[in-house]
């Protein structure tokens, strides 16, 4: 969500420009997907696994309507409206459909009110560059704090349409990246948004109370964003499902009933420690807490559930 990926970016040398002010040209920047018309093809690379995705996508009233399809592996594409998201993947001739809580996708990946960001993290200009054969400005979001990644960005010069965005750790190593190869402003197709069968409407997540179990604190700047139950595979119950976010990093919790006897806490992480995951008992629940966050988030919101 293959090694040796190999970009269409070249870094052009030159002088910082002079940015406008940080809050207007962050909220510019965060627009300019949702507002815009765009089709092209851009690359997403996680750890050691790279994807070709092509994106169309056009403004629909006050939100916009988007078509991803991935271009390599198991067929599959994601269908975004301002209503919500739909993943479709097809295998051995059967169409898996699953609705997706968050409608967000690159280039469009930060929230509607960018500017709150400031409060978590340092917005620093960066130098002109070029990615997909188009002049683009660098910024830098730096988290004020240890609860959240660093993202770079390059924002096209004449739209603010993001063309490349990295995600990197404290020491500005790049987690997860995402780049145009080719893309086209100002027009693209009509993406196809398909009516969903009674069946399929009947899958979407029911939502959950929320008052399961309770937290003491969340991490500064995270709310809860969402709390859904949702049937998960190998689960015999429904699953209650939570997210947190401070808009631009995002922590699931799950809480299921225990089903064995009472454990200590499990600490994981991915191999090159960009999603962290904790499981820990409380009261009669087994609560698992992940996300691509730092480890002292994830730590900070599983230790923080308690039992009502």
């Amino acid at each position: 969500m293959r090694q040796g990926w190999i970009g269409l970016v070249c870094l052009v040398a030159g002088q910082v420009w002079a940015a406008p002010d940080p809050a207007d040209w962050l909220q510019n920047v965060a627009e300019a997907p949702r507002r815009l018309s765009y089709e092209g093809v851009f690359v997403f690379q996680h750890g050691d696994t790279m994807q070709t995705v092509q994106i169309v996508n056009r403004p629909a009233g006050s939100g916009k309507e988007s078509r991803l399809t991935l271009l390599d592996g198991v067929p599959r594409e994601v269908l975004c409206s301002k209503a919500e998201s739909i993943s479709l993947s097809t295998s051995d001739g059967q169409t898996k459909l699953e609705r997706r809580l968050n409608s967000r996708h690159f280039p469009d990946l930060l929230p509607a009110q960018a500017e709150r960001l400031l409060a978590w993290y340092e917005l620093k200009p960066g130098k002109m560059a070029r990615v997909a054969g188009l002049d683009c400005r660098q910024l830098e979001l730096v988290p004020k704090d240890r609860y959240r990644w660093g993202y770079v960005l390059c924002a096209e010069k004449g739209t603010d349409l993001p063309l490349k965005a990295v995600m990197v750790n404290e020491r500005g190593q790049p987690l997860m990246q995402y780049a145009f190869t080719e893309v086209q402003i100002g027009r693209a197709r009509e993406p196809a948004m398909p009516k969903l069968s009674a069946k399929a409407m009947a899958e979407a997540p029911a939502q959950a109370s929320g008052d399961t179990l309770r937290l003491k604190q969340l991490p500064p700047g995270f709310v809860r964003v969402a709390a859904v139950k949702r049937k998960l595979p190998q689960h015999a119950e429904a699953t209650e499902h939570w997210v947190f976010s401070d808009g631009l990093t995002h922590i699931s919790l799950f809480i299921e009933p225990m089903a064995r006897m009472p454990q200590s806490p499990v600490k994981g992480e991915s191999r090159r420690g960009m999603l962290n995951m904790m499981v820990r008992q409380v009261g009669q629940h087994q609560v698992t807490v992940l996300g691509e966050a730092p480890w002292p988030a994830i730590e900070a919101v599983a230790m923080a559930v308690e039992d009502r």
